[in-house]
């Protein structure tokens, strides 16, 4: 009775409990699959409001092209340095990046000018809109001998700075 038992009948509760904890599993699994579905329609929502914050988002350069937004970021560059009372030497554009949903862009600067349009010109990049970051940044001071007859009488605060202004934009 014993060998007819371990013969027969338990192999086929051996199996019973097999397909069990595979039903188990599958359920689990079900389950998951099943919540997992039920967030789809609150993350799509979520994601379709970002997508729309993005596009009217104002620290991005509001360009659709690279080249038209590198030209635009010369433009700004022209601009505030002129309004800090700076000499634009120089500007040469920076080969575009993709990072993952923007474009990195930039334009390397030089201008010569003093202390005072420096802090002007950095200030007016940092804080403005679109954001734009300066980077790279390498000062050298230019000697100008003053006249000593003038109040004062040392030389003058006159540099010549190099760096990059680098702004982003929606990847297209």
């Amino acid at each position: 009775l014993i060998f007819l038992f371990m013969l027969l009948i338990y192999p086929l509760i051996s199996l019973e409990s097999e397909y069990r904890d595979t039903l188990d599993r599958q359920r689990f699994k079900l389950r998951q699959v099943k919540q997992i579905l039920s967030l789809r329609e609150p993350l799509n929502q979520r994601l379709e409001n970002i997508k729309a914050l993005s596009s009217s988002n104002e620290t991005l350069l509001p360009t659709t092209t690279a080249a038209l937004a590198s030209a635009d970021l010369q433009t700004r560059i022209k601009q505030v340095v002129g309004e800090a009372g700076g000499e634009l030497s120089s500007t040469q554009v920076i080969p575009e990046k993709n990072e993952e949903n923007v474009v990195r862009l930039g334009v390397k600067v030089r201008i010569n000018g003093s202390t005072p349009i420096l802090r002007n010109v950095l200030h007016a990049f940092e804080s403005g809109k679109p954001a734009l970051f300066i980077d790279n940044l390498n000062i050298r001071p230019i000697r100008v001998p003053g006249n000593p007859r003038e109040k004062g009488g040392g030389p003058e605060d006159k540099l010549s700075i190099d760096f990059d202004v680098i702004g982003y934009m929606q990847a297209p």
